[in-house]
């Protein structure tokens, strides 16, 4: 009888072993495959089954076998998605190409950027066209006569010519900056202190002259009151200092000429613009319509 009982209780439990231990159903090694994933586009978040798998991944491993969703999402903007199957201990590949349609995809979104680049763009305008290899200049609206030296070919740039006689640093397309607002944008310092040492100088120059020329006002001054000898050497003094003084004073505005020639300027602002481009996520190859 007991054993009965005990037959009949190892009965039940390998029973009830075989009830929870039994092969559960599940994609083993043989029932995944790969996706592997070739994209021209760089910075995007890649999404299989609407679930991010993270930033410019290559490839994705231990994928369930069957068919997926996959996507491919830059700046917020779903710009490649496509439905694949898995096939198990196989590879799907799949290719991103950067289209044109993506490229204008992509600004589209960008308007705020494109119209902030337009506003604080650097350009260069001459009052004359000049001889180029392999590039074109474009018109000014807002400064008639004078032509860009700027834009995506700038760089083909092999010579001005000496027919150049005024050239303007425009900023937005519409204002003109001085050569001190330029160097501060870009940086200069080189410029910078160079534009210091002139305005050090002319303003020495300046309190030499008021000076001079005080010390000439005061002595007609004192020529006035005297008589002789002394009132004809007073008002000698004065004359000849308040002319000096007066005449030194004169030129104490420094001369108008730009503190960098036309090539260096525009090596500048190219490299300013393209900084300010890569700031505001627009492509490197990006201008603005004129």
């Amino acid at each position: 009888m007991r054993k009965k009982r005990l037959l009949s209780i190892f009965v039940l439990s390998f029973f009830l072993a075989g009830l929870f231990f039994q092969p559960q159903p599940a994609f083993a090694a043989d029932n995944t495959g790969t996706i592997k994933i070739f994209s021209e586009v760089k910075g995007i978040e890649i999404f299989l089954d609407e679930k991010s798998q993270g930033q410019d991944m290559a490839e994705l491993y231990g994928v369930e076998m069957g068919s997926h969703y996959v996507k491919a999402v830059k700046d917020g903007l779903v710009i490649f998605s496509e439905l694949v199957n898995v096939a198990p201990n196989g590879t799907t590949t799949l290719l991103i190409k950067d289209t044109g349609q993506i490229k204008e995809k992509l600004l589209e979104s960008k308007y705020k950027e494109q119209e902030e680049y337009k506003n604080k763009k650097l350009d260069i305008l001459l009052s004359k066209s000049v001889h180029t290899v392999g590039s074109a200049y474009t018109g000014s609206t807002y400064f008639p006569g004078y032509y860009s030296i700027l834009g995506s070919s700038w760089t083909n740039l092999s010579s001005t010519a000496s027919e150049v006689t005024d050239w303007k640093i425009i900023q937005g397309g519409v204002q003109q900056l001085s050569d001190v607002q330029f160097a501060t944008l870009v940086n200069d310092t080189n410029a910078l202190k160079k534009y210091q040492e002139e305005a050090d100088f002319y303003s020495t120059k300046y309190g030499i002259g008021a000076a001079v020329g005080l010390i000439g006002v005061l002595g007609l001054l004192g020529g006035a009151f005297t008589t002789g000898d002394t009132q004809i050497g007073l008002l000698t003094l004065g004359i000849v200092g308040s002319v000096f003084g007066l005449g030194f004073m004169a030129t104490d505005t420094p001369p108008s000429h730009h503190l960098v020639s036309p090539g260096e300027a525009a090596k500048m602002a190219h490299e300013y613009n393209q900084k300010l481009k890569t700031k505001l996520g627009l492509p490197e190859d990006y201008e603005p319509s004129p």
